[in-house]
């Protein structure tokens, strides 16, 4: 963490930030109830004043919806060639621009080798992927595209975070 990060929270903050990060959805009545439980002498609305102050210092930069397994066990990776021309990095940032508005999909990758981008996906509620999506806007682009089945057996979402950030 920088300096800068670390003056700017104290441990009253770095706690609030663990058990948010825990669960994001937790209430500020919660938190000062945990905390108070832990020898802090704090209330409620001081609680939900330092989280509005580390969201408005850009400490806490918003809140994600993480997805249990079980619900959505279906994911996949599509993998894109794309036809030899001047501008691969211009259509990869095209690409990229187009799936990060599509719900489905999780992440994307530049890859080395025979292939250009990586897209990890997910069925949605009602089985539908995105993959076609993708395929059919930039098909006249993509000279070979590959979609394999995942299963992950264990996820650390703790190291997970670190990697992407």
């Amino acid at each position: 963490m920088s300096d800068a990060f670390l003056t700017a929270v104290d441990d009253i903050d770095r706690r609030i930030l663990e058990l948010l990060m825990e669960n994001a959805r937790i209430p500020a009545r919660q938190i000062a109830i945990k905390l108070r439980n832990e020898g802090h002498s704090i209330q409620d609305r001081a609680v939900a004043y330092r989280i509005e102050r580390l969201e408005k210092k850009q400490i806490i930069k918003g809140y994600e919806t993480i997805i249990r397994q079980s619900v959505v066990e279906d994911f996949e990776a599509l993998y894109l060639k794309f036809k030899a021309t001047k501008s691969t990095e211009n259509l990869t940032d095209q690409v990229c621009n187009f799936v990060k508005d599509l719900p489905n999909c999780l992440m994307t990758a530049t890859v080395t080798g025979n292939w250009n981008l990586l897209i990890l996906t997910a069925k949605d509620e009602l089985g539908k992927k995105c993959e076609k999506q993708i395929i059919d806007k930039f098909c006249e682009y993509i000279e070979d595209y590959r979609v394999c089945n995942l299963k992950f057996e264990s996820i650390n979402t703790l190291n997970m975070q670190s990697v992407m950030i």
